[in-house]
Formats: structure tokens, sequence, C-alpha cells
């Protein structure tokens, strides 16, 4: 069989695309697996945490890790100033934080506040539920 260049170099494009289709769906089912997923209700035993509570685990700066949607990480700095950054986005978002009866409030920019009851499950797991995005629990992994 005589193969002239032009079909060689088909074939070699043809090869590379496979080869980087195959690495796109290992990647993409590595990182499903190591998603968090985001419940629809509280799990059982969680603990809600009131507004002295919560003022108390952000006396000092926190880092919570929530590695859905492209790996969202939210610092916490005791003086109510936050900020949120993803891996997908170079830019720092800006933010605050503030306690109340509704639970956590944590608003982006200068976007509304966003309120609702945190949870905690053990030392490092929390539930937080901001009905405006609905009925999932964000959840966040306390960074060590």
């Amino acid at each position: 069989m005589c193969w002239s260049i032009s079909t060689l170099k088909e074939v070699t494009l043809l090869t590379r695309i496979r080869s980087t289709l195959a690495g796109a769906m290992l990647a993409c089912s590595l990182a499903a697996c190591a998603t968090i997923d985001q419940p629809t209700v509280v799990p059982q035993g969680a603990e809600r945490l009131n507004a002295a509570e919560i003022r108390a685990l952000l006396a000092q700066p926190v880092v919570f890790d929530n590695d859905i949607k492209g790996g969202l990480t939210y610092a916490f700095a005791p003086d109510g100033s936050a900020t949120f950054s993803m891996r997908s986005m170079p830019a720092r978002r800006k933010g605050a934080w503030r306690a109340g009866d509704e639970g956590l409030c944590v608003r982006v920019d200068s976007d509304p506040w966003e309120c609702g009851p945190l949870y905690r499950l053990g030392n490092d797991r929390f539930y937080h539920h901001q009905p405006a995005y609905g009925n999932d629990y964000n959840t966040l992994i306390l960074r060590k």
C-alpha cells in the first residue's frame, strides 16, 4: 500500500485528536470523581450554627474549599471581608460576610447579600444554604 504525504498528515492528525479526546475524557471522569456532592438536605447529625457560633468560627482567618464548579475557594477574614476565587478564573472577587439570625450572609462584589443557615458536621465539613441559588446546600471543607 502506498501512502501520500497528505494521507500521512491526516492519519497523524486523527491520531492526535483521538489521543487528546481520550485524555480529556479521562480528566473529566477524574474531575467528576473528585467533586463534592451538593446535597439537597442537610446530612443527618449536622448541627445548625447560631450567629455567635458563626462569628466564633470566623474570628480568625478561615479558608473553605468547595471542589465543585471549577474549584471554588472562600476566604473569610475576621473583619467581615471575604475573597472568592475559582481555579478556572484568575481574578479573585472581593466580598463580605456577616452573621445574623438567618445564618451566614455573604456578598460578592456589589451583589445583594445572600443569607442562609450554616451547618457543621464534624470538625471540617460545613453546609451553607443560599435559597437564591436553589435547594442545594453548598458543601464547604475547612482547609487545615
